[in-house]
C-alpha cells in the first residue's frame, strides 16, 4: 500500500534537486530577478514538505501554511518577470498572506476535509494567477506560453479533482488523516513530481529567454542614453524607408546637435556633460510617438525619424522640441547649465534610389546651415520640396 510519508519524502527529494538547479541558474543569471523568486518558492515548498513529513508530532496546518506560501512566492516571481521593479511590495503581500492563511488553517486544524479543500482552492487561485502573468507578457514565443499554461492547468485540474472528492465523496469526507485518503493523495504526489521537473525546466527556459532579450536590448542601445544606437537605428529605419518607396505615407528625419557642448564639458566636466546628454535623450524620447525612432548617433548628435510625417509636420515637431529644450532649467552637479539645440530636417522623397544616408546627408546640410546662421534654430532641407514635387509630377517652386 502506498505510504503518504514516503511519497512526501520522494517529492521533497525531487524538489531539492530542482531547487539546487534553479539556485545555480539564479547565481549565473543574477540580473534576472524572477528566477530568485522561483528558486525561493521551491525552497519554501521543500520546507513545507519536511514539516508535513514530520506530522505528527508537528501539526499538519503548519505545513499547509508553508506550502501555500510557496505558491505565492512562485506567483510573485512570475509577476516580477512581467513587471520588473513595478511588481509591488512583496514583503507586505507575503506578510498579509501569511497572517490570513495562518489564521484560517489554524481555525480549520481539526478538520482535515476543510483544510484540504481550502488549501486546494488556494492552489487553484495561484495557478490561475501564474498563468495570467505569463499570458499578459504578450511573448512572441506563443508555444512557450501554451506549454507554461498547460503545465499549470494540469496541476490545477489535479487539485480541482481533489477539491471535488473532499466535497462530495463520503470516503474522503470521513478521512481523518492524509493516509486515509491515499488513493487521491497519491495522484497529487505523483503529479507533483512531474510538475516540479516541468516547472523547473520552464523556469530555466524563461530565464534564458529574458537574458537573450536583455542582450539584444544592450546590443541595440546607446549605454548612456538608452536610445537606439546607430546600427540599430539603421536596421529599423531602412524597412520604413523602403515602405515609403512602395507608396507608404512620408517619413522625415530630424538631425539634432547640442550647441556648444564642448564648452559644457570643458566648464563643468564630463560627468555633467553626460547628465546633459541623458536629459536631452529623455526630452527626445518624450517627443517621439509610437513607431518613431530616436537615436544617439554619437557624441552630442542625435536623430529622430518621424513616420507618417512630411517636412512641414516634422519642422513643427522640431521647433517644439527646440523650444522645450531651450526652456529646460538644468541644475546638474551643483551648477546651472544652459543648453540649446540646432536641428536639420529632411523628408524622404520616395524615389527608388534614395537611401537613409541620402536623407541623413540632407538633414546634415540643413543642420550645418542652422549652425552657421547662429545655432538654436530649425532648418529644413530646401531640396526636399523640389524633390517631392518632381516625384508627384508637380512644378517645383
Amino acid at each position: 500500500m502506498l505510504d503518504i510519508t514516503t511519497l512526501t519524502l520522494v517529492l521533497a527529494v525531487t524538489s531539492v534537486v530542482s531547487v539546487i538547479g534553479l539556485l545555480v541558474a539564479s547565481q549565473l543569471n543574477r540580473q534576472i530577478a524572477a528566477i530568485h523568486y522561483w528558486a525561493g518558492g521551491l525552497a519554501v515548498f521543500v520546507l513545507g514538505l519536511i514539516l508535513q513529513a514530520s506530522s505528527p508530532p508537528l501539526s499538519l496546518w503548519l505545513s499547509a501554511v508553508v506550502i501555500t506560501q510557496a505558491y505565492l512566492v512562485i506567483w510573485w516571481g512570475t509577476r516580477v518577470y512581467r513587471l520588473g521593479s513595478n511588481a509591488g511590495q512583496v514583503m507586505l503581500v507575503m506578510l498579509v498572506s501569511l497572517l490570513v492563511q495562518g489564521v484560517i488553517f489554524f481555525l480549520l486544524r481539526d478538520s482535515l476535509r476543510f483544510s484540504v479543500i481550502f488549501h486546494s482552492v488556494l492552489v487553484l487561485v495561484f495557478s490561475a494567477l501564474v498563468v495570467r502573468e505569463v499570458w499578459l507578457l504578450g511573448l512572441a514565443q506563443r508555444a512557450l506560453v501554451w506549454v507554461w499554461a498547460g503545465l499549470w492547468a494540469m496541476h490545477a485540474l489535479v487539485y480541482l479533482r481533489r477539491t471535488i472528492l473532499y466535497l462530495l465523496n463520503a470516503d474522503f469526507i470521513a478521512a481523518e488523516t492524509l493516509q486515509d485518503a491515499v488513493t487521491v493523495e497519491a495522484i497529487n504526489y505523483v503529479e507533483g513530481i512531474a510538475f516540479i521537473y516541468g516547472y523547473s525546466l520552464l523556469c530555466v527556459i524563461f530565464t534564458a529567454l529574458r537574458l537573450q532579450e536583455k542582450l539584444r536590448h544592450q546590443a541595440s542601445r546607446d549605454p548612456l542614453t538608452n536610445l537606439l544606437n546607430r546600427r540599430a537605428f539603421e536596421e529599423a529605419a531602412n524597412p520604413l524607408l523602403a515602405a515609403v518607396q512602395r507608396g507608404a505615407p512620408p517619413l522625415s528625419i530630424l538631425l539634432l546637435d547640442l550647441d556648444h557642448f564642448k564648452v559644457v564639458n570643458d566648464t563643468h566636466g564630463h560627468k555633467v556633460g553626460d547628465q546633459v546628454l541623458k536629459a536631452f535623450a529623455r526630452q527626445l524620447h518624450a517627443s517621439a510617438r509610437s513607431g518613431d525612432l530616436a537615436c544617439r548617433l554619437g557624441g552630442e548628435e542625435f536623430a529622430l525619424l518621424l513616420v507618417d510625417a512630411d517636412i512641414s509636420q516634422a519642422s513643427r515637431v522640431a521647433e517644439r522640441l527646440r523650444l522645450a529644450w531651450q526652456q529646460q532649467s538644468l541644475s546638474l552637479g551643483g551648477a546651472s547649465v544652459d543648453s540649446s539645440v540646432s536641428i536639420g530636417v529632411s523628408q524622404a522623397s520616395g524615389v527608388a534610389d534614395e537611401s537613409l544616408y541620402t536623407l541623413l546627408d540632407q538633414a546634415d546640410r540643413s543642420l550645418y546651415r542652422a549652425k552657421k546662421a547662429g545655432r538654436n534654430q530649425v532648418v529644413a532641407a530646401p531640396e526636399v520640396a523640389t524633390s517631392v514635387a518632381t516625384t508627384a509630377g508637380l512644378p517645383a517652386d
